[in-house]
């Protein structure tokens, strides 16, 4: 194929491959509220933009990822409330709700452009490095099933469009082993990977593992060749420097300080660890088993068996050119394995992207095997298109058939993998349809359920802001009516993780977005008395009797 012909091809499967990855990412946007985090970071990134000496969020991530998220706040001109409490006392989660729910700017627009822009910006980058990759691998084919794989691959959908720090770290950790996979390697090749590099250094902490990681895979890629050439000194040197100046312009070089004391303060909160829920198993320090377990069940299967027969062809005839697909993603989640956060799938984002490299390579391999061959990989690609498609739009909560499909990943992990609190929108459409009944809300998140005009009572939420309910009063519930977010009914956050496992022999009326369980109590004695005294456990005891709760 002529030059012309092979751009117009990888031109055509790049924009046809990045236009279907914004629709569906565009439909999880409009069915998802924001989620846990995303206002801190949203007003992090603002106040960047607006001039703040620090971000609001520096001591938990470095400011670029933010800030480019927030970008199209600059054109819509929200209020910054500097002078407000919250502010002053770096309140985040206070701060983000103020910024986000009391602003000239509707809470959607705010959140959902921003979310926009970080889809088709990160998709873009992240998009045409992976096709690029794919084909200088495997060619024309492997190109073809690249753009296939990125373009329905439901984790790097939902998380690049999300207003967090995650899409900006795998984005940058990939682009930076991408530019070194070339060969040869020139000046503008180091300096590029020095630039993305150092980007990411300012936009995770994690990504501190990108510098050694460098080194090892420039000092093995020696190695390997055995030609005996120096170590290149110069390259690297441009590399490092490029590096410190975007992380420097990064905090517009106000010297490194704010990044030292982020990195320090992450680190030490890293390292007590979080409440981690594992298929029913409960921990403060994670297992070794959490993270490949996660990537099991949150991975399309055709993805993962593609992925893993390119792993083997490699190791058993290894290149140079597919050791910088292979190491930088093997040593992130061997470098996961130490963290004792395990919270979610979103912390091993970044081996995603080499993960749909080898993906697209071992599905091009088969496919010139002959006719039969072709027949698997065909099949295998509806599979995976199929499941994709039946999960739209709620790709946060996107779960593999080993797991049950998404219905059944409550099951096996929690929080940000399934239930960020993104769900209200779906619970809010349900009611809706139902006569708006009041409910009794336990909501995992921070956004505010009465913006969707949810009426409830709030009971064992998990927020760092305060949901007192919108004051609904008791004597008008005619339904006792029972909404819960999938980590509080796995009880991650709770003393007593078996809080809510009485629930677990009910049958839901309704699961809002595979997130939100809606029970209908009204008729059952024992789960009303159950709920009557965790009402009463909680001080709600006049609730309980209002509600008309036996709780004993």
């Amino acid at each position: 194929m002529d030059k012309t012909r092979g751009r117009a091809l990888f031109a055509g499967v790049f924009i046809a491959a990045w236009a279907v990855f914004v629709a569906l990412g565009a439909g999880f946007i409009r069915s998802a509220a924001p989620t846990y985090d995303e206002p801190v970071h949203l007003a992090s990134g603002n106040s960047v933009w607006a001039g703040a000496r620090e971000s609001l969020n520096y001591r938990n991530h470095p400011p670029f990822g933010e800030a480019w998220d927030a970008l199209p706040l600059v054109f819509l001109k929200p209020l910054t409330f500097f002078s407000s409490p919250d502010w002053m006392a770096r309140r985040l989660y206070h701060y983000g709700d103020l910024f986000l729910y009391k602003n000239i700017v509707p809470a959607n627009k705010l959140m959902n452009d921003a979310r926009l822009w970080s889809l088709a910006s990160w998709g873009a980058l992240l998009g045409f490095a992976i096709l690029e990759w794919s084909l200088r691998l495997g060619g024309t084919e492997a190109l073809v099933f690249a753009g296939l794989f990125f373009a329905l691959c439901p984790p790097l959908i939902s998380n690049a469009a999300l207003v967090t720090t995650d899409a900006p770290a795998a984005a940058f950790y990939f682009l930076t082993f991408w530019i070194l996979s070339f060969s040869p390697r020139r000046l503008r090749h180091w300096i590029l990977a020095g630039a993305c590099a150092g980007f990411g250094l300012a936009s995770k902490f994690s990504l501190m593992v990108v510098p050694p990681l460098v080194l090892i895979g420039i000092l093995t890629e020696m190695r390997l060749r055995k030609n005996g050439k120096k170590i290149p000194l110069a390259g690297l040197a441009g590399m490092a420097a490029a590096a410190l100046f975007c992380l420097s312009a990064a905090y517009r070089f106000e010297g490194l300080g704010q990044y030292w004391a982020g990195l320090s303060a992450t680190f030490s909160r890293l390292n007590r660890g979080r409440p981690t829920f594992l298929l029913g198993a409960y921990s403060m320090t994670g297992w070794w088993l959490y993270f490949p377990a996660a990537l099991l069940v949150k991975t399309p299967i055709p993805e993962l068996l593609f992925g893993a027969l390119a792993a083997a062809l490699w190791f058993r005839r290894p290149s140079l050119d597919r050791f910088w697909v292979l190491m930088p993603a093997i040593a992130y989640l061997c470098a996961a394995e130490f963290s004792k956060t395990q919270i979610g799938c979103r912390y091993v984002l970044p081996p995603y992207p080499f993960l749909l490299v080898a993906a697209a390579w071992g599905a091009a391999w088969l496919w010139r095997r002959g006719r039969g061959f072709r027949a698997i990989v065909a099949g295998l690609c509806a599979w995976f298109a199929f499941g994709t498609a039946r999960a739209y739009p709620y790709y946060l909560s996107y779960f593999n058939e080993v797991a049950g499909g998404s219905a059944g990943g409550y099951r096996w992990l929690a929080d940000s993998n399934l239930d960020w609190g993104q769900a209200l929108p779906a619970l809010a459409a349900y009611l809706r349809a139902n006569g708006n009944p009041p409910i009794i809300l336990s909501y995992f998140g921070s956004a505010d359920p009465a913006y969707y005009g949810i009426r409830y009572i709030a009971l064992g939420t998990i927020t760092n802001v305060e949901r007192a309910g919108d004051g609904v009063r008791p004597f008008r519930m005619k339904r006792l009516l029972f909404a819960i977010s999938a980590t509080n009914l796995d009880g991650v956050y709770y003393q007593d993780h078996q809080t809510f496992s009485w629930l677990e022999r009910r049958k839901p009326i309704f699961v809002a977005g595979h997130a939100i369980f809606v029970y209908d109590l009204s008729g059952d004695a024992g789960a009303r008395a159950r709920l009557g005294r965790i009402l009463s456990d909680n001080g709600d005891r006049r609730l309980a009797e209002a509600l008309g709760l036996t709780h004993g």
